[in-house]
């Protein structure tokens, strides 16, 4: 047997050359990814499916989700490798037609604060809020607002008292200054500590662009986005002060938006430039902070101002717009998703309910996967059988929340609350059937394991509740821990 005895130096060199590989190989598996055959700078370039390695009936089923479920939607728009393979517009979409993104906007606002900070117009996402705005925040200010970075804005955890459907979006968009109003909320939690989703900091951010920049935010955009990406933008609504709104406002064509959805999947590289930093990228779309966990469709976190979230075994990102406005990335897929949907404000959004089209379109693309394992329904008492036959068989919200406990509590969750979301999602689960695959009794209550299954998509559904029995019959039951 041989005994290697490196000297000292021997040893350095051999650190410093098995280093530089290991530099070689990150920036060569960097560089193939920057590598395209061609870039959309002036168009897009079509394919089949088939030649990009994704199967069309596959496919179809996601175009036939959205003609069966989602009749407010105006596009779908699929580039696999760079290529445009999939483009069908609905109702009264078209390709010039300009949608409204509404909240896609704040991943461009995002956008724009990486590309201010890479040109040194910003420091770090470490500054303070009253390092801008000194005028509203002062000795007599809530200790706590001196400690809001533009990290925490990003982040959606400024830690104000917010509610961005209720009435403090409706007083903050009806007031003549929209930064007082929005600086001046009163001071719910500690910075950095809780996601509250709130538009009024995406505003902010704008702000904090224009003041640091000297130009507009449109004018910033055009200049270092929009025109190197060949985009021409439609129109960015400004506020009563003439600052454009940096949470929502933007009007973009969908292959525009395919095309930042595309800068992004190539690390912020366009056409042989750096358009957005490499490092700013993977900060805005890594998870920073866990925003909500929804009871059919899972977990969401969030980054810098975009959604984080797992589609169909793939780590992704997506900028998210109200009424159905979304960039999906899935960077190991090579796939950017586009949809965009009617404006008008329903009663209550249904935006979520978009999800199941992005891992529909995802499962499209032809790759080895693990087989996947059919439910198994556990074998259960006849009487819970039937309590699980009579929910799925249910046809109204009333009904379905009758067997609801009246002490139910999952996750905050009241009673009353599960009946306006069952009366809000009754129309796009309705044909959802419940499948319990584990029941473990314990006295009158039984832990579970729940599935929703539709013919689109399976999902856990209500992680952590379970049932209980009252007055001799079984009804669903909280896991009574209150966020």
């Amino acid at each position: 047997m041989k005994i290697f005895n490196l000297s000292g130096s021997k040893k350095i060199f051999c650190l410093l050359t098995f280093s530089l590989f290991v530099f070689l190989a990150e920036n060569a598996a960097c560089e193939q990814l920057k590598t395209r055959e061609y870039w959309p700078t002036s168009g897009w370039k079509t394919s089949t499916p088939e030649l990009q390695g994704m199967d069309s009936a596959k496919l179809m089923i996601a175009d036939e989700f959205i003609q069966n479920r989602l009749p407010d939607a105006f596009s779908l728009l699929v580039v696999k490798n760079g290529y445009l393979v999939f483009e069908k517009y609905y109702s009264w979409g078209s390709p010039d037609k300009y949608a409204v993104v509404h909240s896609v906007t704040k991943s461009v606002t995002s956008a724009l604060i990486g590309i201010a900070l890479d040109k040194g117009y910003l420091n770090s996402v470490d500054q303070k809020l009253v390092d801008f705005f000194p005028e509203y925040i002062t000795d007599e200010s809530d200790p706590m607002k001196k400690e809001i970075s533009i990290r925490h804005l990003l982040t959606m955890s400024a830690g104000f008292k917010w509610n961005d459907r209720g009435p403090s979006m409706r007083n903050w968009y009806l007031s003549s200054n929209w930064v007082k109003s929005a600086i001046q909320l009163p001071q719910e939690n500690t910075p950095g500590d809780i996601f509250n989703y709130n538009s009024s900091t995406s505003h902010l951010l704008s702000i904090i662009l224009t003041k640091s920049t000297k130009t507009s935010t449109l004018d910033f955009a055009k200049k270092n986005l929009f025109d190197p990406l060949g985009m021409q933008s439609a129109f960015w609504r400004e506020d009563p002060q003439g600052y454009h709104i940096g949470g929502f406002g933007l009007g973009l064509s969908t292959r525009d938006l395919a095309k930042i959805g595309f800068l992004y999947l190539n690390n912020g590289y366009w056409d042989g430039q750096s358009i957005v930093s490499e490092y700013w990228v993977k900060e805005s779309t890594d998870k920073q902070i866990q925003a909500f966990r929804h009871p059919i469709y899972g977990a969401f976190d969030y980054g810098y101002q975009w959604w984080v979230k797992n589609i169909d075994g793939c780590n992704s990102f997506r900028a998210w717009g109200r009424r159905g406005q979304f960039i999906v990335v899935v960077p190991e897929l090579d796939l950017v998703i586009v949809v965009t949907s009617e404006t008008a404000q329903p009663h209550p959004p249904t935006s979520i309910h978009y999800s199941p089209v992005f891992d529909l379109v995802a499962a499209s693309v032809k790759r080895k996967r693990p087989p996947k394992k059919p439910l198994k329904a556990a074998k259960l008492p006849a009487d819970v059988n039937a309590f699980i036959t009579e929910y799925n068989q249910a046809q109204d919200a009333v009904t379905m929340a009758d067997l609801i406990s009246d002490r139910f509590l999952h996750d905050g969750v009241t009673k009353q609350m599960a009946l306006r979301f069952l009366e809000g999602n009754l129309s796009y689960t309705s044909e959802a059937k419940i499948i319990i695959t584990k029941f473990e009794p314990e006295g009158n209550q039984a832990n579970i394991d729940a599935w929703l299954k539709d013919k689109y998509f399976e999902a856990p559904f209500m992680t952590g509740s379970k049932l209980i029995k009252e007055n001799e019959h079984w009804k669903w039951y909280g896991n009574q821990v209150p966020r």
